[in-house]
């Protein structure tokens, strides 16, 4: 018999609990301000902040970030718009993993089925079409079909097994209001219903299979079906807004700082609840910061416990 399966023994047991946090890595304090080197990391649950290890080289800016598993990548950026750079969960640790194949800033990253998208941007003299996939286990990132229109700070995000990349830059001085999703199995794009409003500096995370888009310096988070293929207007937010972070944590939608219309950055934090319809400001950030990047991981905590 087995220690611990005789009666009135009972065997020591750890339990491994977590919890959800959203990590802000890097971002700009001021227009024409300095780059912050800060990586944070939120628990909205207690309202707690943690600092993380600094982001390396981290006099760049407009980089895209994204949570693969429960690590964290930063592609391209100015300077230096090659490198992509892996945050170890577990290590507190960055690690510089392979390079982009194509220079790259004012993009965006998305997850799909394992695989790390970097979509469009802009290289310094023209906006670009062209989309990378990165495979962790290989370490290396693949050219994969173009994109119908080149962008630059579009929202991405991936839902229902496809990846959405929405609004843009198509130049200097427009903004898109096209809706291009990727199918992985196809390696092809198609157009799909466009968000009501055209604009650039977006966000946009996926939530039950649905993608929410709030930013673009407008009042109004967008709610997208992809099934339905149809959009709609969900909530207002307090003010208009540009280049804030987005993240899903707990089954609810934060918004973390951005840019006014002023130019000023602020350091609120927005909480939206899908399931209720209502949104709430709900504490501040250590200071006012935009163009950050914005996931969420989980951090674990083992307790011992006696059963």
């Amino acid at each position: 018999m087995l220690y611990g399966a005789i009666s009135g023994i009972s065997t020591p047991k750890w339990s491994t609990g977590y919890s959800e946090v959203i990590v802000v890595v890097g971002g700009c304090e001021r227009v024409g301000g300095f780059n912050l080197p800060y990586t944070e990391c939120y628990d909205p649950v207690t309202g707690e902040w943690k600092s993380l290890a600094k982001l390396p080289e981290f006099t760049k800016s407009e980089y895209a970030v994204c949570a693969l598993r429960n690590d964290i990548l930063v592609s391209g950026g100015r300077i230096n718009s090659r490198d992509v750079w892996m945050y170890n969960s577990q290590l507190n640790l960055w690690i510089r993993v392979a390079s982009l194949n194509k220079g790259r800033w004012r993009h965006k990253m998305g997850v799909l089925l394992g695989k790390v998208y970097a979509v469009g941007g802009y290289d310094g003299q023209t906006r670009l079409s062209s989309v990378e996939c990165y495979d962790s286990f290989s370490n290396r990132w693949t050219e994969v079909a173009p994109m119908k229109e080149a962008v630059s700070s579009p929202a991405v995000a991936s839902c229902a097994g496809k990846l959405f990349v929405i609004g843009g830059g198509p130049d200097d001085d427009t903004c898109s209001d096209k809706v291009q999703c990727y199918d992985p199995e196809t390696d092809s794009w198609l157009l799909r219903a466009n968000i009501p409003i055209a604009k650039r500096c977006i966000t946009a995370v996926s939530l039950n299979n649905l993608i929410y888009v709030c930013g673009g310096l407008t009042k109004s988070i967008f709610c997208y079906d992809p099934v339905e293929d149809y959009w709609m207007h969900v909530v207002h937010t307090f003010n208009k807004q540009e280049s804030c972070g987005m993240s899903v944590c707990n089954g609810k939608i934060f918004i973390l700082g951005g840019r006014w219309e002023s130019g000023e950055a602020t350091d609120t934090i927005l909480c939206y609840d899908p399931s209720t319809g209502i949104i709430t400001g709900v504490a501040a950030m250590p200071r006012p910061i935009s163009y950050h990047g914005c996931v969420t991981i989980h951090r674990y905590n083992d307790k011992y416990y006696k059963p």
